[in-house]
């Protein structure tokens, strides 16, 4: 299937501002529209109108929508584009609560719409070349993976909320078998608030999984976006080693440090998964979704403090 599928974004979030920074051709999606708070920006700089979320969602030539709001008003945004019958794109956490999400799949089934999986790690381009290697005949049976997102240690909140969901979005993109059995420690290590995580998982497959979160780093340490990310996957055959923050050339200067990005940014894969979609190809996003939060609420009732 060929033709423009025309694209309309809610919210200012980081894939949404990259998304209008690519500054190039995006194949066949056209951004069309943008709506909710702090866009006005983003419509400047895109060329495209501000416009409210219903009329956003309520335009029948408008394919696809990307949700990058706010936690809190997510599951909102994206129920309400799903009953519209568009084929939506959003990061995770979609959904805070059970209810939550059953709005989502009920309102994806009342209107036609698709929910895709809008994993940072699982979307960029090193997670994608793993996530693929993994699958090779040569790589062999997946029997263990190790994940790590490290943050500087100025960060608040509770770290399974500020960068669980992301690590759980990409294992079970990874993992092939059901989790069957879940071990959690957590506590404060560095400051008041649960800073720190070890998740360990285990699979019907006997794939083991350990999971490190934590707001551990200096704070005078560059780790922009989602911190440091360090993957490493053993197969019966091959192991591989995937480093989701080398996405950019760090250039350091006195008043302090950028980056000038050499791949494409997660968002650009996500759309790539929108035009699979509008070409027929299944996907089960709610499906994923699902099961990240359900294993999300399993890691909560295991947590302990150390």
């Amino acid at each position: 299937m060929s033709g423009v599928i025309r694209l309309g974004v809610i919210g200012a979030g980081a894939h949404a501002t990259e998304l209008v920074a690519h500054g190039a051709p995006l194949g066949r999606i056209a951004l069309a529209a943008v709506a909710g708070q702090g866009t006005e920006a983003l419509a400047g700089r895109a060329g495209v109108p501000v416009v409210d979320v219903d009329t956003l969602v309520g335009d029948p030539g408008l394919r696809a929508v990307l949700v990058d709001a706010p936690v809190a008003e997510r599951a909102a945004l994206v129920a309400g584009a799903l009953r519209a019958g568009k084929i939506v794109v959003c990061p995770p956490p979609v959904a805070l609560d059970a209810a939550a999400l059953d709005a989502i799949a009920a309102a994806a089934q009342a209107g036609g719409g698709r929910l895709l999986c809008g994993g940072e790690i699982a979307h960029g381009e090193p997670g994608r070349r793993g996530l693929a290697a993994m699958t090779a005949p040569e790589f062999g049976p997946l029997r263990s993976l190790y994940l790590a997102i490290r943050q500087p240690r100025c960060g608040e909140g509770d770290v399974l909320d500020a960068i669980g969901w992301e690590a759980l979005d990409f294992v079970l993109a990874a993992v092939p078998g059901k989790i069957e059995k879940v071990r959690v420690n957590a506590g404060a290590q560095f400051g008041a608030a649960r800073d720190t995580a070890v998740i360990l998982l285990r699979s019907a497959d006997d794939v083991v999984v350990t999971i490190e979160l934590s707001r551990c780093l200096p704070a005078s340490l560059p780790a922009t976006g989602l911190g440091e990310v360090e993957i490493d996957v053993m197969g019966a055959l091959q192991a591989l080693r995937i480093t989701p923050q080398s996405t950019a050339v760090r250039v350091h200067r006195d008043g302090g440090t950028d980056l000038a990005p050499w791949l494409d940014a997660p968002v650009l894969a996500m759309l790539r998964a929108v035009v699979a979609a509008c070409d027929g190809q299944a996907t089960d996003g709610i499906g994923r979704t699902r099961a990240v939060f359900d294993l999300m609420e399993r890691i909560r009732k295991e947590a302990v403090l150390f």
